[in-house]
Formats: structure tokens, C-alpha cells, sequence
């Protein structure tokens, strides 16, 4: 597993981070229907909490593909 491997890795994981960032108010929706089921009072189904969930969700593979990338970038 050399550098262009790391190099792919990271841009892959980035571009899933942007995808899944565009898509935050698809999956905070689906979110909210899918917890349809909790009481009313609980904010855990709310849109506002869902969405923000969208935003870690999506944070998350992009932080590890800029760690990747920058493992790549790292000079020797």
C-alpha cells in the first residue's frame, strides 16, 4: 500500500463526505420518519437534531480522507 493508494483513498473518502454533505436534508428527513415512532416531546426526532446529525455524518468520512491525504502529502 504505497502513496497513490493513500492518495485514492483520501479523494474517495472526501468525495463520499460531499455526497453524503448534499444529501443532508434527504437523510435528515428520512431521519425524522424513521423515528416516527418516539414520543412527541423527544428532540431527538426533530428536523433541527436530525439534520445536524446529517452534517456529523457527513463530516466524518471527509476528516478521514483529509487525514489520508494528508498522510500523502506528508513530506519524507
Amino acid at each position: 500500500m504505497g502513496d497513490p493508494f493513500l492518495a485514492v483513498v483520501g479523494a474517495f473518502l472526501i468525495l463520499s463526505g460531499l455526497v453524503l454533505y448534499l444529501m443532508r436534508d434527504l437523510m435528515a428527513r428520512a431521519g425524522v420518519d424513521g423515528w416516527s415512532w418516539l414520543p412527541d416531546s423527544t428532540t431527538f426526532k426533530t428536523y433541527e437534531y436530525q439534520l445536524a446529525l446529517s452534517e456529523v455524518a457527513a463530516g466524518i468520512p471527509a476528516v478521514a480522507g483529509l487525514v489520508f491525504m494528508g498522510i500523502f502529502l506528508w513530506p519524507r
